[in-house]
């Protein structure tokens, strides 16, 4: 099921964080789509990606390294990632400057997702999916949340008219 939520989070929250180094910063901010941690994970973990964070990070740049940047918001060598057991897909926490990425970014992802289904016809995982989109011309953001089978994932997306995404 996806959700679309406005929210006040954008990518500046997070580089005030004072738990990030000037060099992340500054690959962070000259980034086209940005990785996010989550926040507070359990077991006293400040930060941790997603499960599946690197390999979309590796496919990502493989499949649009020569049209976009990517870059994960963490210190070098300070990564970290959840450990879940399940076949489920966990797409990392997206954040993407710019409402024309939208499509791209829902494309790569939708792709991801095809290709982690392959050879694999009977399951049936979940998939889970952040992506937080800014407009900073009009200074608001919204989440989108999906949550939901991998076959309906990409439907699902091709709801969204990014020409109304910014109506009141």
């Amino acid at each position: 099921m996806l959700e679309i939520h406005d929210t006040s989070s954008a990518l500046n929250t997070f580089l005030e964080m004072d738990v990030f180094n000037n060099d992340t910063k500054k690959r962070v901010i000259e980034a086209d789509i940005v990785l996010l941690p989550n926040f507070e994970v359990a077991g006293g973990v400040d930060r941790a990606f997603q499960p599946d964070t690197v390999s979309f990070y590796k496919y990502s740049i493989a499949n649009k390294g020569n049209e976009l940047k990517f870059e994960l918001l963490e210190n070098k060598g300070e990564e970290k990632t959840l450990a879940l057991h399940s076949f489920d897909i966990w797409i990392p926490f997206i954040y993407i400057g710019s409402t024309v990425l939208l499509p791209l970014t829902i494309n790569l992802v939708s792709s991801f997702v095809y290709d982690k289904m392959k050879g694999r016809p009977n399951d049936e995982p979940t998939v889970h999916f952040d992506l937080l989109v800014e407009d900073k011309e009009k200074g608001k953001s919204k989440h989108l949340s999906y949550k939901g089978s991998a076959k309906d994932f990409k439907k699902s997306f091709e709801k969204i008219d990014v020409n109304k995404l910014w109506e009141d």
